[in-house]
């Protein structure tokens, strides 16, 4: 009981590091422009990581379909031996894979535009602060 407690505290401290982290860097609406850039890179960059891993995603799952159809076949002529089960084995593996990529592709993808719809709401508030300044300063 005593080691869950302490792996549970450890986990409490790393995560109030992370979000004491995450808070320093949260910008201030004097340099705006200059965050404003640093998302759109940020942003860009997802995106062409994306495009990307997309690209070599679904190249696998093309790949992976003609392997499925040449192992199915192997298995069709080997029938009645053990090595017909072991190529019905390979082609299930060599199509699971390639989804488990394409999962992995649809949690970046997701990740990604709730980063562009969070960076926005975001950079909105940075400026409703900007000019609330600027009407308190008047």
């Amino acid at each position: 009981m005593t080691v869950l407690v302490v792996s549970e505290m450890s986990h409490f401290r790393h995560y109030h590091s992370i979000r004491d982290r995450l808070l320093s860097r949260l910008p201030q609406p004097a340099n705006l422009a200059g965050y404003r850039e640093e998302v759109a890179a940020t942003l860009e960059k997802n995106s062409k990581n994306l495009r990307s891993q997309k690209r070599v995603s679904v190249e696998l799952l093309v790949f992976a379909v003609a392997l499925s159809v040449a192992f199915l076949a192997l298995f069709i002529w080997q029938i009645d031996t053990t090595m017909g089960l072991h190529f019905e084995i390979l082609a299930c593996y060599a199509i699971i894979w390639p989804f488990a990529l394409m999962g992995i592709y649809w949690i970046n993808h997701c990740r990604v535009e709730l980063l562009k719809e969070v960076k926005q709401v975001q950079l909105q508030v940075l400026e409703l602060q900007a000019s609330l300044r600027k009407g308190g300063d008047q």
